[in-house]
């Protein structure tokens, strides 16, 4: 008898399947993660170099020029419409006085008497620097007058002894003087007459000695009105 029919295993009462349990699905498993973005094809700018280091400081000489100008400005910045009337008076006296020196103080002329009538003369100018020693002591008073009021007016941090005012009036009638003497006393004496009348030599005043007496004459009355000024 065949027992294919009467196979126990196909019964009801069959035992559990001992196959595992299928794979859960897709909906049951654990999301995955998104895929990395994709790489930029810019290329990514490259990182600045490092700064580039400070000039070095200036030199001290270009420092020293640079300073040259600010020191030469409170020389620029000297008002000259502030100085008085009576300084530029006294004080351009005193230039022209020392300029005069050289100036024909004095004319030599010499004539010559002929046998037959006329004459003939002959004339040399000579300056008060060639005329002796008190035409030198004049242009020394004129010279320091000048710098006198050249230190009163730019000099601020010297200080002279005397006010200027006072020195150009003193020294100002001490040239007038030897002017004054120098105009009486005319080099080689009185006219000369020589060789029986024939030659006769004569020494008068010129043109300069006038303009050093009026030049110290203007160094006095400057300072004289500047003095008043001070004291007003």
């Amino acid at each position: 008898m065949s027992t294919e029919g009467h196979d126990p295993s196909a019964g009801g009462d069959a035992g559990p399947d001992p196959t595992p349990d299928p794979a859960p699905t897709e909906s049951a498993a654990a999301p995955e993660p998104p895929p990395p973005p994709a790489p930029d094809p810019t290329p990514e700018p490259e990182p600045d170099p490092s700064p580039p280091p400070p000039p070095p400081p200036p030199p001290a000489a270009a420092e020293s020029t640079a300073a040259a100008p600010e020191s030469s400005a409170p020389a620029a910045s000297f008002d000259f419409a502030a100085v008085p009337r009576s300084v530029w008076i006294s004080a351009g006296g005193a230039l022209v006085l020392l300029i005069s020196v050289f100036f024909s103080w004095y004319t030599a002329t010499a004539s010559v008497s002929l046998p037959g009538g006329g004459s003939i003369s002959r004339s040399v100018s000579g300056s008060g620097w060639d005329s002796g020693d008190g035409a030198k002591l004049v242009f020394l008073l004129a010279l320091v007058i000048l710098v006198a009021w050249a230190v009163d007016l730019f000099a601020d941090s010297v200080t002279l002894p005397f006010p200027a005012a006072m020195v150009a009036l003193v020294l100002g009638a001490a040239a007038l003087l030897v002017c004054v003497i120098k105009f009486f006393s005319k080099p080689g004496g009185s006219d000369l007459t020589t060789l029986g009348g024939t030659l006769h030599i004569s020494v008068s005043v010129a043109w300069g000695l006038y303009v050093a007496i009026l030049a110290a004459i203007a160094v006095i009355v400057g300072a004289y009105m500047h003095m008043n000024e001070a004291s007003s």
